[in-house]
């Protein structure tokens, strides 16, 4: 089972200094304690070893405590168990005048974020992923975009190298327009775009499968992917050169608009209730909670197949589901064999789990 079993956070928010042990024999960790006190501060802290923003999308000014001197070290170290290892993992976030840096640790030697991914994964549900369902499509792209890097590591370099292809074109565009060499350049553009393409589809029709066959008691969701030049009956060699040509023949309005009109950034994500009928951007409150609940469940589930180790951080559970179906939620996520951390306003609200729980007080 992996597991934290160890904390210690300096300088991160409200925690100006914070220490936990936790026993490995325990599957659920809950934080509980009234507004304000550092209960989201806390799991938000382990967040950040799965992505660079942390559950909250905080950049790294919003994670410093308000202190007076110029120089802050803010640190945080997890030990967690994974695959019957132990790692020491942690980052450390320096600012000096105006300058700011976070840099990550294993055993104290620097390591980058997509290589601590290849050991473990944190996944998390919060209420500020609420709007996913119901905002629009670049919100919805970059929630499963991130999902997707969490399940394939080649997604991350896929996405770096678009980006530094859909510079260096805008770039000749704006100054010598040199036609041989923006053929090079989308070429490259069009290979990018057919495997992130190819990626995010194949998570979707995965995650839907998964929904279909073990997640029967719950929302009945479906991940709808949209681009309307993929075509399922051309071979890769061709959806690549179809790719090319759309670029090609954007390269005039893409110079006046100086930004890409055809890319990754066009798809279309929908989120679809099959039992209203409709998207979930016309469903309800509850709805839209449920829903999401279903697909980071979803995912937790692919992450288990594939045998891959992640810490589940759910942040004020009982707002995504009420008492009745907590139980229900608790039967579910206990089938992943994982450590489940969990943050609410009072111990009451977690009787399902009251025997078999750790159980840490905020004040």
């Amino acid at each position: 089972m992996a597991s934290v079993i160890k904390i210690n956070i300096k300088n991160f928010k409200s925690h100006k200094q914070y220490n936990l042990e936790i026993s490995k024999d325990y599957q659920h960790v809950i934080i509980y304690g009234g507004n304000g006190v550092g209960k989201t501060n806390l799991i938000e802290s382990l967040s950040f070893f799965s992505n660079s923003k942390g559950l909250r999308g905080d950049t790294l000014d919003k994670l410093l405590p308000e202190q007076e001197t110029n120089i802050i070290d803010t640190n945080v170290q997890a030990k967690i168990l994974s695959n019957s290892n132990q790692f020491n993992f942690s980052f450390k976030i320096i600012k000096d005048q105006e300058s700011l840096k976070k840099t990550f640790f294993l055993e104290e030697k620097k390591i980058s974020l997509p290589k601590i991914k290849e050991i473990l994964s944190f996944i998390w549900l919060s209420p500020y992923m609420d709007k996913i369902m119901y905002e629009g499509q670049s919100i919805k792209r970059d929630f499963i975009d991130k999902l997707i890097s969490q399940n394939e590591k080649n997604f991350n370099l896929s996405v770096s190298s678009y980006k530094k292809n859909i510079a260096e074109r805008l770039q000749i565009l704006k100054n010598t327009k040199d036609e041989k060499w923006l053929d090079i350049i989308e070429k490259r553009l069009a290979e990018n775009i057919y495997e992130i393409f190819l990626m995010r589809r194949n998570y979707a029709t995965k995650i839907n499968k998964i929904i279909s066959n073990k997640l029967k008691n719950f929302r009945e969701i479906n991940i709808k992917y949209n681009n309307d030049l993929f075509d399922d009956l051309n071979e890769k060699k061709i959806k690549i050169e179809i790719f090319f040509e759309k670029l090609k023949s954007n390269r005039e309005l893409d110079e006046i608009t100086k930004r890409t009109n055809f890319g990754i950034n066009k798809d279309k994500i929908f989120f679809f209730d099959k039992i209203k009928n409709r998207n979930t951007d016309a469903c309800s409150t509850g709805e839209q909670k449920s829903s999401l609940l279903t697909i980071i469940l979803a995912n937790c589930w692919k992450l288990k197949i594939e045998k891959k180790d992640f810490i589940l951080l759910i942040d004020e559970a009982t707002s995504h589901i009420d008492d009745q179906n907590f139980v229900r939620l608790v039967a579910e996520i206990e089938k992943f064999g994982t450590q489940i951390w969990y943050t609410g306003t009072s111990k009451n609200l977690f009787q399902a789990i009251e025997n078999k729980g750790f159980f840490i007080h905020l004040e």
